[in-house]
């Protein structure tokens, strides 16, 4: 019986190889796709990346000053909805009327807070009153949270219960009818019909 000449079996050994490496990439590039999809998604740690991040606005009811800080650990006690946007993010400027529309009817029973993501400052603030946001906003520009969390892209919200668990995240733009579907079946939370 001839043997297989040693570069013929570095040739099949490498293709074996090649093969191999190829249906790991294609598994790693699908499962990736998932996760970029737009939806709600369980969450892939349930522990609330930790920050301390400044007021870009305080909220209408004036509980923090601008310029401040506030931390995760301060939000906790109740339900937390931590919406991460960007006044460049395009579908943000779809998703922020509906969230602001939420947030005023369900009042204080959900702590709503946005994290403006790569920002200037005075672009940020431009956006935020263009489309009348009143709910607290805090000011990420290295975007050290979403990093934390592992965003692919903006907009994302993220819910944490009041307990400080994150118990969903939610990729894409929200409109009102799925967010107030997600306070519900996450928080119990039903917001007042307007």
């Amino acid at each position: 019986m001839p043997s297989l000449a040693p570069p013929a079996v570095a040739l099949l050994v490498f293709v074996v190889f090649a093969l191999v490496e190829a249906l790991h990439q294609t598994n790693k590039m699908s499962s990736m796709a998932t996760v970029q999809s737009a939806g709600f998604y369980a969450p892939t740690k349930t522990t609330p990346v930790p920050f301390s991040l400044p007021v870009l606005q305080a909220a209408a009811s004036g509980a923090t000053d601008a310029g401040s800080t506030v931390g995760m650990s301060s939000l906790l006690g109740k339900p937390v909805v931590l919406n991460m946007w960007s006044s460049s993010c395009t579908v943000c400027k779809q998703e922020t009327p509906a969230v602001e529309s939420v947030a005023k009817r369900v009042g204080s029973a959900v702590q709503f807070v946005g994290v403006d993501t790569i920002d200037q400052r005075a672009t940020a603030l431009s956006f935020l009153h263009r489309y009348g946001v009143t709910y607290l906003q805090l000011f990420d520009q290295g975007e050290h949270v979403g990093s934390g969390y592992g965003i692919p892209g903006l907009p994302v919200t993220v819910f944490v219960s009041a307990q400080g668990k994150v118990v969903g995240e939610y990729l894409g733009a929200l409109s009102t009818k799925t967010l107030t579907h997600y306070l519900g079946s996450l928080f119990g939370v039903r917001p007042a019909s307007t």
